[in-house]
């Protein structure tokens, strides 16, 4: 039996659809590739409110995977928006370790955004999580071209380097993050971790 809530999401997800009409296409002046929100593309209220419930990692992940998975299947909606919500149930099914269905998302949001640089993230995520470092350390360089202005891409990218036995090029990312972010954990340790050995 479905649960009352889950329901109700559904329901208004079909009524906002007939409502509504066609969803806007982007925004003017929104950067190309950028990852796709309510600040980036114009949506109706209601789909702006689902994609927040997709990515609110408060709501129980059962419920958050399937708010997730009816903007996923809506495909009125614009790709870039499809894409986040593929990448956020990704991050669901990641965490409650289903790590091949989590792959199959992000990749699946790549398809749909391609320079998306958090489901590139992701996928250096699962590579990490099945222990091909090699294969992670390309997926966070991938994302790093799309985003070179984001702290935690560099401390992931650096301890990736630094599981990887390249501690400078670790120590070269560590110090980038912290460029950008001057309190990041992540660099922090690394730098710590490498400065003792």
């Amino acid at each position: 039996m479905r649960d009352w809530k889950t329901g109700m999401v559904a329901g208004t997800l079909a009524v906002l659809l007939l409502v509504s009409g066609p969803v806007q296409g982007p925004a003017l002046g929104a950067a190309p590739g950028a990852l796709a929100s309510k600040d980036t593309v114009s949506l109706p209220n209601d789909v702006a409110a689902l994609l927040d419930d997709c990515k609110d990692d408060e709501i129980k992940a059962a419920e958050r995977q399937y708010i997730c998975t009816e903007l996923v299947g809506n495909t009125q909606l614009p790709p870039a928006v499809r894409a986040e919500a593929l990448v956020y149930r990704g991050i669901v099914l990641l965490d409650d370790g289903h790590v091949n269905l989590a792959m199959t998302d992000f990749e699946a949001a790549i398809v749909l955004n391609p320079r998306d640089p958090v489901a590139h993230a992701y996928r250096g995520e699962v590579f990490k999580a099945r222990g091909q470092l090699k294969e992670a350390l390309a997926a966070y360089d991938t994302a790093i071209s799309f985003d070179g202005n984001s702290a935690d891409l560099f401390a992931n990218r650096g301890d990736l380097h630094r599981q990887l036995g390249a501690p400078a090029k670790a120590k070269a990312d560590f110090q980038a993050a912290l460029k950008i972010e001057r309190e990041h954990d992540i660099a922090i340790a690394g730098l710590q971790a490498l400065s003792k050995k």
